[in-house]
């Protein structure tokens, strides 16, 4: 289980820092007068333009802007993308493992690309140390330490001191149906947390690699007891590699009313980690969910398997079908796929794509999407040994 410190900067990340300033990577962009947004194009733009970043202050506490190009000519307002852990959004120089998540990059090019419209994007920096779990994780947990008050104390910072600053600041479009909140790992804790208590603030929120491990998995028991479906669009991802319970959320979300790609999507990321890297690597999904075309056909299907973990600590081998869709977004359908067992004398697939194992002779299935098709092989041999269970 990898689990995020910050650490404060060294003398070498802020000369780096003080040096791209100096360079003009960070531009301050002064609000003009407004006009309603624009629509998201038919076809990529015909010149590549990039938007810039620039560094506030509020009070003590940094936040990190993305401005989209062509801001300082037009008069257009613009949704708005909130995220947690500020440092880590745009620039290797101000992130805390020397990682980051390239949105900048990312949402230019999707821009480019004509599969999102543009958006501000509004990175909050975190506190220090132990003080970041501190605010983000809204549950006692001795391990961080924290009681559980200091995430709701930062909620109300968020939303009486930071979104009153971007929307006086910048040309937001200042309601709920233009914004979403994103972060990731205690951040994407944070993230779920204040966006399904908020929804007359947030219409959408991106939960990546969630560590809904803190506090036993109290994070579960408490959303499982929250009634009612609210007005939302989420995004749950992790990685393979993370082996943290995050099925059970969809699950949940799927019995208080959420459909399945439509208002609730997920990935399981074959190779992914927990650290910026992997997130860079699949944010452009909760990006176009949040400013791009709703999913229509699946245009690729790419099948793996991981291991799946229940909240009561149940590890099994589940199948993991990725589309990608024709507006660009990847997601898993497990549940939505339908599979054949070309060999059941070695195993069974149910229809949630949860595998049991009877031999160890490969089981052999194929995996079918919106008339996409994929035959893969379940290697039963090493399930069996991860899961330290005897097979013929």
């Amino acid at each position: 289980m990898v689990k995020n410190w910050i650490y404060r900067f060294s003398c070498l990340g802020l000369a780096t820092l003080l040096l791209l300033a100096l360079t003009g990577c960070f531009e301050q962009q002064e609000p003009t007068a407004v006009q309603p947004s624009p629509t998201l194009k038919e076809s990529a733009a015909p010149v590549e333009t990039k938007g810039t970043v620039s560094i506030e202050k509020l009070g003590e506490r940094r936040i990190f802007v993305y401005l989209p190009p062509g801001y300082e000519t037009s008069d257009d307002r613009y949704p708005v993308v909130y995220m947690n852990d500020g440092r880590n959004v745009f620039n290797t120089g101000t992130s805390s493992f020397n990682k980051e998540w390239l949105v900048d990059k990312k949402i230019d090019q999707l821009v480019n690309d004509g599969k999102m419209e543009k958006v501000i994007v509004i990175a909050v920096d975190a506190s220090e140390g132990p003080d970041r779990g501190n605010e983000y994780i809204p549950f006692p947990n001795d391990s961080i330490p924290t009681d559980g008050t200091g995430a709701e104390k930062f909620t109300r910072f968020f939303l009486e001191t930071v979104i009153p600053f971007a929307d006086s600041t910048y040309r937001t479009i200042p309601d709920r149906d233009h914004r979403m909140i994103m972060g990731s790992s205690f951040g994407g804790v944070q993230a779920f947390w204040m966006g399904y208590h908020h929804p007359e603030t947030f219409s959408m929120i991106g939960a990546m690699s969630a560590s809904t491990w803190v506090a036993n998995g109290q994070a579960y028991e408490e959303w499982a007891q929250e009634t009612g479906k609210p007005d939302l669009k989420i995004w749950l991802d992790m990685g393979a590699n993370e082996e943290t319970a995050i099925d059970p959320l969809v699950d949940l979300l799927l019995s208080k009313g959420f459909t399945y790609g439509q208002d609730l999507f997920f990935q399981m990321d074959p190779i992914g980690v927990h650290d910026e890297n992997s997130w860079s690597r699949r944010v452009h999904s909760p990006l176009i969910m949040f400013a791009g075309k709703a999913p229509g056909q699946a245009v690729k299907l790419e099948v793996s398997d991981y291991l799946a973990y229940s909240w009561t600590g149940e590890a099994y081998p589940r199948l993991n079908p990725v589309v990608t869709m024709d507006n660009g977004m990847e997601y898993s359908v497990s549940s939505e796929a339908s599979y054949k067992v070309l060999n059941p004398e070695a195993g069974q697939v149910e229809p949630s794509g949860k595998v049991t194992l009877l031999k160890k002779e490969n089981l052999r299935v194929e995996v079918t999407y919106q008339g996409l098709t994929q035959s893969y092989e379940i290697d039963n041999d090493r399930w069996a040994k991860k899961l330290n269970v005897t097979l013929n």
